[in-house]
């Protein structure tokens, strides 16, 4: 079952084709109401092989990584970083906590590009 949006998987594969032709465009996208996914690429992005990619997931108590939230967020994100190596974008090994912002948990890493 696939627990990521359409939209969201569309807009991953627009993020892939504009790596393709290296005119990188950023991705901000909800997840669930709670639940959001940015992919910050930009041609600096794209010149150092690397991008953000930062879940906000609105949750009052910070886990050390966005997977310790549960099986549930766990295969949300799986099927991110899944649909980012399709396109050849390696994902990080891990979402680390970044910090806190009015009640949204950031949990951050660097994904390699194609």
């Amino acid at each position: 079952m696939n627990h990521v949006p359409d939209p969201v998987l569309a807009a991953i594969d627009g993020l892939g084709r504009s790596i393709l032709v290296d005119d990188p465009t950023t991705l901000d996208q909800r997840l669930r109401s709670d639940f959001r996914v940015r992919i910050g690429c930009d041609p600096t992005a794209l010149d150092a092989g690397t991008a953000s990619v930062a879940f906000r997931l609105e949750h009052g108590t910070p886990a050390p990584t966005l997977r310790g939230h549960g099986s549930f967020v766990a295969t949300v994100v799986d099927g991110v970083d899944s649909r980012l190596r399709e396109w050849g974008i390696e994902p990080p090994d891990a979402y680390t906590h970044r910090g806190a912002d009015d009640g949204w948990q950031i949990y951050a890493g660097r994904a390699a590009l194609p």
